[in-house]
């Protein structure tokens, strides 16, 4: 609405100067225009109270945008060290599961192993003579 009554102020101005009218008229017009545009304008306390605000504002959403994005950061770490905590956990529990299937091999191999074929030619009965050794 402000650049509306701009524009309008501005129309009626450069249609005043193309108006034919007397010089002196014409700038007795324009200073009067002029100063009503003036009382338009906000002061320079006004433009201070203004800018005051707006700053405060604009520090006080970057203070908030600045919490937020250290809460974000925190909160990525502790999903990071967690992650990390499970990861270990998993390791040492695979580790640990091919240590006892490893065992487990080394048992039943060792319980399954064949004893060696001296021992057993030697307790043996010959086949051809049924005697024994």
């Amino acid at each position: 609405m402000n650049s509306f009554l701009k524009g309008a102020l501005f129309g009626v101005g450069i249609g005043l100067l193309v108006a034919p009218m007397r010089g002196e008229e014409m700038r007795t017009l324009l200073s009067q225009r002029l100063e009503e545009l003036r009382g338009y304008l906000p002061e320079n306390e006004q433009l201070s109270q203004y800018t005051q605000q707006v700053s405060g504002r604009v520090s006080q959403a970057a203070t908030n945008l600045k919490g937020y994005a250290q809460q974000a950061a925190s909160s990525v770490k502790g999903s990071a060290s967690d992650l990390g905590d499970i990861a270990q956990n998993a390791m040492s529990s695979t580790k640990q599961a091919g240590q006892d299937i490893a065992d487990a091999a080394r048992k039943a191999a060792q319980a399954t192993k064949v004893r060696p074929i001296a021992e057993e030619n030697t307790t043996s009965a010959t086949p051809d003579t049924g005697i024994t050794r």
